[in-house]
């Protein structure tokens, strides 16, 4: 049997960057779950790796389930970096469901199908909802720079366009930049910045959940 070729045997060090909340969004598109312990057990077995870390808000309407996850993770061997996550409220209208520009765009039919929509969930009780809001782009970014002159690699997972000006800085400085992602899920702006797109379907080993149907 032939030994298989290591793909970042040129690197000399790589950090992992972990947009977990993101990375869950994935799911929907593949049709299954992983594991994400059984994903930090096959990113320690790349020889470069030198850091992995996980982005992930904290829920401060269970701190205890939050903390036992992250305590978890870190067991594994993963850096975690957290912040609360922030409920905001909405009220159900129209324009919970549609950009104030879309609406017009719509017919009267369609107009008339929203506002029964709008009306059935508010007879549920649904008059305002609170979405939870905890995004980690700017500290991811900053992580990536503060390591500039220690590695020469970086896998990040996530295909969010507003990595563009961070992936850009490191592409000036010769750095190798792995993009994991699912197909649909990467912003346009990165495919010229990238060295590389590893489509984490196919790249992901472990043990996998298939989503029941609804």
């Amino acid at each position: 049997m032939k030994n298989k070729i290591d793909p970042f045997k040129k690197e000399t060090g790589i950090y992992a960057y972990l947009d977990l909340a993101n990375m869950f969004h994935w799911q929907d598109v593949l049709k299954w779950n992983f594991s994400i312990y059984h994903l930090i057990d096959q990113l320690k077995k790349t020889e470069q790796i030198r850091e992995i870390r996980i982005y992930f808000g904290t829920d401060v309407k269970n701190w205890q389930k939050s903390e036992n996850f992250f305590r978890k993770l870190q067991s594994k061997g993963a850096i975690v970096i957290t912040k609360d996550v922030k409920y905001i409220k909405k009220e159900v209208n129209e324009y919970f469901f549609t950009k104030r520009k879309t609406l017009p765009l719509f017919n009267e039919k369609s107009q008339t199908k929203l506002l029964e929509l709008i009306d059935e969930v508010k007879r549920q009780g649904f008059w305002v909802i609170e979405e939870p809001k905890c995004n980690f782009d700017v500290e991811i970014s900053l992580d990536m720079l503060d390591v500039v002159d220690k590695t020469s690699g970086y896998f990040l997972f996530s295909g969010d366009s507003d990595f563009k000006e961070t992936l850009t800085r490191l592409k000036i400085k010769n750095k190798h930049i792995y993009v994991f992602g699912v197909r649909g899920q990467i912003g346009k702006e990165l495919w010229p910045l990238m060295t590389k797109y590893i489509d984490f379907g196919r790249w992901y080993k472990g043990y996998k959940m298939r989503k029941s149907r609804r």
